[in-house]
């Protein structure tokens, strides 16, 4: 059945391709079972076999690889980076709202203990949602 064998080198290619540009490894994981539904296709005419193929497959790279894959990596998230740095504030914080100057961007803040004025530096305790939570700095 040639063409089940395009399309499931089609689907491999792209779903390659969206995953160098989103790392999360679901793409990958699409990419690798069109493979192996691309290699069945060859062997089986069957669709429904290729299509459970491509499923087992999918399911095997998804769940039982990429744990073992992303085990032993300690990589910080972009938010995780934020804590432990020294931002000014631009609006006076309470516990409720405020706001701080990070590398240029504005970020919504609160303040863990009181109320720190304009211009004070603070240290960026945590994040809660989308808003920092800051102390002032010593």
């Amino acid at each position: 059945m040639k063409d089940a064998s395009f399309f499931w080198i089609i689907i491999s290619i792209i779903s390659f391709v969206v995953e160098l540009i989103t790392p999360t490894f679901f793409f990958l994981s699409i990419a690798f079972a069109g493979v192996f539904a691309w290699l069945i296709s060859f062997l089986v005419d069957s669709l429904i076999i290729q299509v459970l193929t491509f499923l087992v497959f999918f399911l095997i790279f998804f769940f039982l690889i990429k744990p073992v894959l992303y085990k032993n990596k300690n990589e910080k998230f972009n938010s995780d980076l934020l804590i432990g740095k020294i931002v000014f504030v631009r609006e006076d914080i309470s516990d409720k709202k405020g706001s701080v100057d990070l590398n240029g961007s504005i970020w919504q803040a609160r303040s863990e203990v009181g109320v720190i004025s304009k211009d004070s530096k603070v240290l960026v305790k945590r994040l809660d949602g989308n808003k920092l939570v800051v102390t002032k700095e010593e």
